[in-house]
């Protein structure tokens, strides 16, 4: 069971769809429910009037908790050193807390720099980190739950992150995507292996290979989340090294940046 969530908040699309779903798993959970709330200073002076929008999704966070009746406590981090990351300061606090809900990232058509905070954050948290959609209409998640799998560390870390969300759900499948014979074979053993696993931690699961046979797999997973109305995707964040820094793998970040539903990454 979870115990400590955190929900970032800001004023971007969603936040409030954010807040409720967070709600709604600590209530599942009985867990206790952060608002964290972070002001950093860029180099340049920023339009934007923080301290009025602090105080409105402040207000927000209060009311919607206290009618919800949950444990709750917002965190308002004024991070005084200039030009420091939003995501380094986010990252500090996600290493007391089992998980951390924050929002999809925009659709920039700089791709890289849309996707800074979400990198940083997934690579360094160590912890999973729950993407919601901008879309603002997703409430409660984790019922039915799919796991996209491939062999290796960061599917093993994402089911095992995932263990508190895939006992409480009421539908479990487990997905790999393979181009061939070989890798379909290899596939079904481990997940073979996974199913037995999961049996003993109280999680009945189905297990598929679907073959890609065009675009790519990120688009494969998503016709699935359709076809099985899913409302939770879980995903070890594959990465590799780019100028000796890691980097997110394509799939991960097609998904950060299309996913519908809720997205679950761990590295």
């Amino acid at each position: 069971m979870l115990t400590d969530i955190i929900a970032h908040m800001d004023r971007g699309a969603g936040c409030t769809a954010r807040l409720m779903a967070a709600i709604n798993l600590a209530l599942r959970h009985g867990a206790r429910l952060k608002g964290l709330y972070v002001i950093t200073h860029p180099h340049y002076a920023s339009n934007s009037d923080y301290l009025t929008d602090f105080a409105q999704v402040r207000e927000f966070f209060i009311n919607a908790t206290s009618k919800a009746g949950i444990e709750a406590e917002w965190l308002l981090v004024d991070w005084a050193t200039v030009g420091t990351p939003l995501s380094q300061v986010v990252t500090s606090h996600c290493y007391y807390a089992d998980t951390i809900l924050v929002g999809q990232p925009a659709q920039l058509h700089n791709r890289r720099t849309s996707l800074d905070f979400h990198e940083s954050l997934i690579l360094g948290a160590g912890r999973p980190v729950v993407v919601f959609p901008a879309s603002g209409d997703i409430f409660q998640f984790g019922e039915r739950i799919l796991v996209a799998w491939k062999g290796g560390r960061e599917s093993v870390r994402a089911v095992n992150d995932a263990l508190p969300f895939l006992q409480t759900a009421a539908d479990v499948s487990i997905i790999a995507v393979v181009s061939n014979h070989t890798d379909q074979s290899l596939e079904e053993q481990s997940m073979l292996k996974l199913q037995k696993h999961l049996e003993r931690c109280r999680v009945a699961v189905r297990t598929e290979t679907v073959f890609m046979q065009k675009g790519t797999v990120a688009e494969v997973l998503l016709e699935q989340t359709a076809q099985e109305k899913v409302d939770l995707i879980v995903l070890g964040g594959f990465a590799y090294k780019s100028n000796r820094a890691p980097v997110l793998s394509p799939l991960t970040q097609e998904l950060l940046i299309k996913t519908p539903v809720p997205l679950l990454i761990s590295h």
